[in-house]
């Protein structure tokens, strides 16, 4: 009975263990990968109806404004955050972007700001349902524990 209950501790303590590493690990390997320090991003607003939705999950590629191409969903540093919308052209070099469910186009980006672009698949963007909703709540804590 004794080694039946510590066997099963055991499962549970390598079950956390792993969960644990996945979560604090995955965002590094991936920013290996994509070649970017953000390799995941969470979609809050609505701006990117219906192509992206609130707490969509996305993987973000590392790409400079230069490479950024008419059409893609780009994401890029402002003073609030990132923002990531569509790039819809260029203009006396600066990019001009827009979410697909707004009306008007959003201010002129530097190139210099642009980190990176939607992982696409095919001809949609890769993004995992509700998952965004997880990483929200877990990154300041993931975030803490790398400060420390």
């Amino acid at each position: 009975m004794v080694s039946r209950i510590a066997k099963g501790a055991i499962k549970v303590v390598l079950y956390i263990a792993f969960v644990v590493a996945a979560v604090y690990y995955t965002p590094k390997i991936l920013a290996k990968a994509l070649h970017t320090q953000y390799p995941l991003a969470t979609i809050t607003s609505g701006s990117m109806w219906p192509v992206l939705k609130v707490n969509d999950l996305i993987l973000v590629k590392g790409i400079t404004g230069k490479e950024a191409q008419i059409g893609q969903i780009i994401i890029y540093q402002n003073p609030r955050g990132f923002t990531i919308h569509r790039l819809i052209r260029r203009q006396n070099n600066f990019l001009i972007t827009q979410g697909d469910a707004n009306n008007v186009e959003d201010s002129p980006v530097r190139e210099s700001d642009v980190v990176g672009r939607t992982v696409y698949i095919g001809k949609s963007p890769f993004r995992i349902p509700y998952l965004g909703l997880i990483a929200r709540s877990l990154g300041p804590k993931i975030q803490k524990l790398e400060n420390k």
